[in-house]
């Protein structure tokens, strides 16, 4: 992703949104109930983002992307 293009979507973000680690997304009291090789084969995929990557070894994902992931799957339901 170019420079202006990630100043452009950091613009569009929320001052509320958060990045999320994986443990707050998956498992019984994330947002979504999956598995973390079930995450990364939908990254793989295309329906999740891929990660922002902070550092090495740590890895976030924007809170409204998931919670639009979430709308998007209650809606086919």
């Amino acid at each position: 992703m170019s420079t202006s293009s990630q100043n452009d979507a950091q613009e569009t973000r929320s001052s509320t949104d958060v990045l999320l680690r994986l443990n707050q997304i998956i498992g019984d009291a994330g947002l979504l109930p999956v598995s973390r090789s079930t995450i990364y084969n939908m990254i793989n995929s295309g329906e999740l983002p891929k990660p922002i990557k902070l550092g090495p070894r740590i890895s976030c994902w924007w809170k409204s992307d998931i919670l639009a992931y979430v709308a998007t799957m209650q809606g086919e339901s």
